[in-house]
Parts: C-alpha cells; sequence; structure tokens
C-alpha cells in the first residue's frame, strides 16, 4: 500500500475546497404589519368628491431591484399606474424582477379610503429587505403617492417600528393641473420627483406647499 504517500496530496486537495460557512446571525427573516392611513383632507387639500387612491402594487426586492426613483424615467407600468390606477403593466414588471432573483415577491393591497386606514402583511428577509410600492391619487394627471426602496434591515438589524411620510410625485409623463384623466402626454417624458404646490394648485387647496396626503407605518411583528 502506498497510502502514506497519498495523504499530503488528499491534504492539498481538501485544503484548495473553499466552503462558505454562513453564520445564523447573517441570515434573518422578518413579517410587518402594515398601515397606511389616508390624509387626504381639507384644508390641506382640495377634496372633490369622488378623490381616491387605486391598489397599492409594488415588491419586496434587493438593491439591485428596482420599482421607481425620483430622477429616474418612470416606466411603463408606473405611467399607467400614475395616469389611470391600472397595475396591469407593473404586476409584469414586477414579476420580471422577481425571475432576475432581484425581487422576492409581490406586493399588492387594496388602499384606504381618503382619511381612512387599510392594512397588510409582508414577509422580508436579509436578503430581500427593501419594498417599493405606488399608488395613484385619483383623479389626476400622472400623480401617485409610494416608496421607494425603503430598506428594512440595516446592520444586521430589522427596523422594529417606522411611519413614513407619502408626499405625492408627478411621473413626469402627462400634462395638466386638473383632476382629471384626460390629458396630453408630456413630451418628452421627464423625471419623476416631487410635485410642486405651484404645479397642482387644483389640490393644494390655495396652500404654498404640499403636506403628506398619507402615511405608512411599518411594524415589525
Amino acid at each position: 500500500m502506498k497510502l502514506p504517500l497519498l495523504m499530503p496530496l488528499l491534504l492539498l486537495l481538501f485544503s484548495c475546497k473553499k466552503t462558505k460557512i454562513i453564520k445564523e446571525s447573517d441570515y434573518s427573516e422578518a413579517t410587518y404589519a402594515i398601515e397606511v392611513k389616508g390624509l387626504w383632507a381639507s384644508p390641506d387639500f382640495t377634496v372633490p368628491a369622488g378623490v381616491h387612491f387605486t391598489n397599492f402594487a409594488g415588491m419586496v426586492h434587493n438593491a439591485d431591484g428596482e420599482l421607481w426613483k425620483p430622477g429616474k424615467l418612470a416606466t411603463k407600468g408606473v405611467e399607467n399606474v400614475a395616469e389611470t390606477g391600472s397595475t396591469t403593466a407593473i404586476l409584469l414588471e414586477i414579476d420580471s424582477v422577481i425571475r432576475t432573483k432581484n425581487a422576492l415577491s409581490l406586493i399588492l393591497f387594496t388602499p384606504p379610503s381618503a382619511t381612512g386606514m387599510k392594512k397588510s402583511t409582508i414577509y422580508c428577509n436579509s436578503n430581500y429587505s427593501m419594498i417599493s410600492v405606488a399608488s395613484m391619487i385619483a383623479p389626476s394627471p400622472d400623480w401617485f403617492i409610494g416608496l421607494s426602496g425603503l430598506n428594512l434591515f440595516t446592520n444586521k438589524k430589522w427596523v422594529a417600528d417606522t411611519t413614513v411620510q407619502l408626499f405625492v410625485y408627478d411621473s413626469g409623463t402627462e400634462e395638466g393641473d386638473v383632476f382629471g384623466y384626460s390629458n396630453p402626454p408630456t413630451t418628452p417624458q421627464q423625471p419623476i420627483k416631487l410635485l410642486d404646490a405651484s404645479a397642482a394648485t387644483v389640490l393644494a387647496n390655495s396652500n404654498s406647499s404640499l403636506k403628506a396626503i398619507a402615511e405608512i407605518r411599518l411594524l415589525k411583528l
């Protein structure tokens, strides 16, 4: 037998194999209760009959996944949400991000009334700890609210409880300062930006600035 001669070779082979040891603390999971509260009320805003938010559509994702971001052009899905409230295109976009493994799951829930509250839940883990959502304020040309890449897991710790004010954004896809849907397109398309009171006088109700029209609370269960 020449086993002793083989031992150094076997030791070398085993020493060349890299084994990644994952500590339990490196991976974590969390479930959050979501509470969305509407703040669409006078005197902060004009409140004509029929105003409402549309379904909230979004995703749980990682740093490489993106639904929308201020300063960037809206995708077709975000445009449709902002202009009509339709989620058909954005759900396809989210599905595409999930297939590339940059998102974990879809977020979809019905909205609160203008001053009501709606609750839902989401599951996250430390590999997918960011959330993005969008919802139209209706009727409007192309105005919406939402979250863009809110990270709930930082420094290996989950956010226990946070409330985010939801200000109105202009998707940059349609013209108009009216409570209405049929408006000419913005040409060329402009980047998403916070809506200014001067560009939304019908909503501002003579106020010089726009306050948050809703808020979202995320509570770790």
